[in-house]
């Protein structure tokens, strides 16, 4: 069989007159053809096949995440029921069959896409993926802004640096949760898209902060675990610093512990090589959902951060006794030991009492954007 002639047996008439979209992929996952329904359904004669951050179109119910056109050479011979988000903003129940067969030599997968009766224009699967388009997007466009919450050196009331959020407010979904649009950027395959752009915006501001004599000891930027699969990911990080003039002393990666993390071996080597580079590491929410003490020696931990939920029972006895705990661990791996969520008083004398070294939270300072935050800083100087 000759290509002229695939595409023209995908166009055959009997398969115009069905419901069923016909893809071809070749040997590297990418679309090389497809019938006239796929093509409506998916828009796919204006599809931006280059772009880094193109979002998928199935949706692996199960496991609540996207389903990749890498993966369906996994099921040749077999049928495999999704989800499906159209172009347009309907959701649908179907059932893919896999197929393969050579051309020339070369293997090629055929994606028969048969969509059930049930239309799901409304269902939370269209919902996400709308908004992690819209995510995507507007990321691409550095509409996205960062906040900065000042960490405060416990012993003087200096200050220690700052924690980089992220916030997204969006033009037609308003302000959403952090927690919210980072767990779609996971599970929509862009966070370390999404953790690059607040590294290189969070790097350029506090050069030009260093150029303006406004002293920032260094910058916190939280990373997902999913982050540490992406290619280069070292070099980049590398030449963010470098085109910046900043120091890899000034930069703190924090990661968070979770089950999402794929391989335990991969994820400790890339954090060991980007330690290496001389960038502090800080484990985050330490105390709480997956931290593992046995990670702990696999991991080179130059900040240990206590959870809020600990600090929000202070003083109590049972609330107490843990957060010793925890500083304990710290001391004993030589990590500073930094303790977030701090809103009163009470809270940082019993903190700075135990012995720990940094204090994060509404009690020194909210969040704020780049304005408000030198504003504050000017002020605490001044």
């Amino acid at each position: 069989m000759k290509k002229d002639d695939l595409n023209a047996e995908l166009n055959s008439p009997e398969l115009q007159e069905s419901n069923d979209s016909l893809i071809v992929l070749d040997s590297n996952d990418l679309i090389v053809s497809c019938n006239e329904k796929a093509r409506q359904l998916f828009l796919l004669s204006h599809l931006p096949i280059d772009k880094p951050l193109l979002l998928e179109y199935f949706w692996f119910e199960l496991d609540m995440r996207v389903f990749h056109l890498s993966e369906f050479k996994c099921f040749t011979g077999k049928t495999i029921k999704l989800m499906l988000v159209s172009s347009g903003r309907e959701a649908y129940q179907v059932s893919v069959s896999v197929e393969t067969f050579h051309l020339l030599g070369q293997p090629y997968f055929c994606l028969l896409v048969r969509r059930g009766s049930g239309e799901l224009g409304d269902d939370k699967v269209s919902s996400d993926y709308l908004m992690a388009k819209a995510l995507s997007a507007d990321l691409q466009r550095d509409l996205l802004e960062l906040y900065y919450q000042p960490q405060i050196n416990a012993s003087d009331g200096s200050l220690y640096g700052l924690e980089v959020l992220s916030r997204w407010n969006s033009q037609e979904f308003g302000q959403v949760a952090p927690d919210d649009f980072i767990a779609l950027a996971e599970n929509f395959g862009f966070i370390a898209e999404l953790d690059l752009w607040v590294l290189r915006h969070a790097c350029q501001q506090l050069a030009k902060w260093r150029k303006q004599k406004i002293n920032i000891p260094r910058v916190a930027v939280n990373f997902s675990p999913f982050s540490f699969d992406y290619p280069n990911l070292k070099n980049i990080i590398r030449f963010v610093l470098s085109d910046n003039a900043i120091l890899p002393s000034s930069l703190v990666i924090e990661l968070t512990e979770n089950k999402k993390i794929r391989s335990i071996d991969y994820f400790s080597d890339m954090v060991n090589a980007i330690h290496n580079m001389g960038i502090d590491i800080s484990i985050d929410d330490f105390g709480v959902g997956y931290s593992n003490l046995k990670r702990l020696l696999r991991l080179p931990v130059s900040q240990l951060k206590l959870d809020r939920a600990f600090v929000n029972g202070l003083p109590q006895k049972a609330s107490k006794n843990l957060t010793e705990s925890v500083l304990v661990i710290s001391q004993s791996i030589g990590a500073v030991s930094i303790a977030e969520g701090v809103e009163s008083q009470e809270q940082f004398d019993c903190l700075k009492k135990m012995g720990y070294e940094v204090i994060q939270g509404y009690f020194f300072c909210p969040p704020l954007p780049k304005s408000k935050l030198e504003t504050w800083l000017c002020q605490k100087v001044c």
